[in-house]
């Protein structure tokens, strides 16, 4: 059999890519070492109108966030779990200089569009759990993506059909022609979707990668009386599951290696024992590798000379609201010969590219 596309990687970029093919009647084939440091494993798979201590408007959110809930219903419905649920975005201001930053920012019409009304919002629940609360803000529409289910019972279906195996990828085993050859997978195009293992990448390593590393805890807060909304309070605070919280997360991208650190584990624990006023028992610390980059726009697009291989990568930290809409376009690109928006089309680096081998 020839397949149309091989996948490489099967994380949140690899999985969204292949779903849209196969919603495009496209045959596929996907292969994946399920790296233990990839962004996917530990992502709290958030879904945030508005980001970062100058309560900045996330990017295209008024579409990406609409059709990214519409899209996982689908799958949802099309894979039998459930994927993404709503929550409220909380943020809890603890000092002067945060109330001025929103102060500059509270009546531009882009972000006070997503303002849940101050009459609407309990602030006593807050106080309740956590301490050095000057000011409670709610933002809406937000939402998570359980990753771990998507992936997971995306991964089962590829097996039930015959379309994954899990095993990494050698690039010098890849044999370019009119028809692709990869051991005993016959292909017309490959798409590479490796997360932040594209800087191993021959055929694509001269694009911008700049991956940064992030630890997280996992916590158990017995009686948390806030499952329902993601609690942002010098650190976020995520229902996972049960009684267990994702606590997190750093951002380093001057990582020297991919392991969990002491350091990054106990300025975790010392935020969290300093605003949350109830116990809570470590249970886990995990380190993974976000494949951001350099101009926080995802990667799309065919290699400059190789035109069977492609790549769908850089998502980064806001993956969950980007990763359907690009996957869309991504896959019209491909099966229909759309065109790919220049913001996002690595034909943007081609003069890296020259540069490297010319």
């Amino acid at each position: 059999m020839i397949y149309d596309y091989l996948i490489v990687g099967q994380g949140l970029a690899g999985s969204l890519m292949a779903y849209q093919l196969q919603r495009a009647n496209q045959q596929i084939y996907v292969i994946d070492p399920n790296h233990t440091k990839a962004s996917s494993q530990i992502a709290a798979g958030l879904v945030n109108p508005i980001t970062g201590r100058h309560f900045v408007k996330s990017w295209r959110v008024d579409e990406l966030i609409p059709y990214a809930k519409q899209f996982y219903a689908q799958m949802s419905r099309d894979l039998g779990v459930s994927i993404f649920n709503d929550y409220k975005l909380c943020m809890l201001l603890s000092s002067p200089k945060m109330e001025n930053n929103w102060m500059q920012r509270s009546a531009e019409p882009e972000v006070k569009g997503y303002l849940v009304s101050e009459a609407e919002i309990d602030q006593e629940s807050y106080k309740q759990v956590y301490k050095e609360i000057r000011c409670v803000l709610e933002f809406s529409p937000a939402g998570r993506v359980d990753m771990k289910n998507l992936i997971e019972t995306f991964q089962n279906k590829l097996k039930r059909e015959n379309r994954y195996s899990s095993t990494y990828f050698d690039y010098t085993q890849l044999k370019c022609g009119r028809i692709l050859e990869y051991k005993t997978i016959r292909a017309w195009n490959i798409i590479f979707c490796e997360g932040y293992q594209a800087i191993h990448n021959p055929f694509f390593n001269y694009l911008p990668f700049k991956p940064s590393k992030g630890e997280v805890l996992f916590v158990r807060i017995p009686n948390y009386a806030l499952k329902q909304r993601l609690v942002k309070h010098k650190v976020f605070v995520i229902h996972w599951k049960d009684d267990l919280y994702w606590i997190g997360s750093s951002y380093n991208r001057n990582y020297q290696h991919e392991q969990p650190t002491a350091q990054e584990k106990q300025e975790l624990l010392n935020k969290l024992q300093r605003i949350l006023r109830l116990p809570f028992e470590l249970v886990s610390h995990r380190a993974a590798v976000r494949p951001t980059v350099s101009d926080h726009r995802p990667f799309l697009g065919t290699h400059p000379h190789l035109k069977q291989l492609h790549i769908f990568n850089g998502l980064g930290a806001k993956g969950s609201y980007l990763g359907p809409f690009f996957a869309r376009q991504m896959t019209r690109f491909l099966v229909e010969g759309n065109l790919l928006e220049k913001e996002v089309n690595i034909k943007r680096y081609l003069f890296s590219w020259k540069r490297m081998f010319s």
